[in-house]
């Protein structure tokens, strides 16, 4: 996750989320033991979404 660019647009609330270990979309606490798999991991260190997020959002 690029912190800088997520804070200057306006999400600095789901960027502090993120670096307490939470999902910034359901604000549940982040286990990486969840993650289905390498793309879904990679994908949460962009976004920060949990597994369950990504799969309502992706599919």
């Amino acid at each position: 996750m690029n912190k800088e660019i997520m804070k200057k647009a306006g999400f600095e609330k789901e960027v502090k989320l993120f670096e307490s270990g939470k999902c910034p979309m359901c604000k549940e606490e982040i286990n990486l033991n969840d993650f289905e798999d390498d793309l879904i991991l990679k994908e949460y260190t962009i976004s920060g979404l949990c597994q369950k997020c990504q799969n309502d959002i992706f599919g």
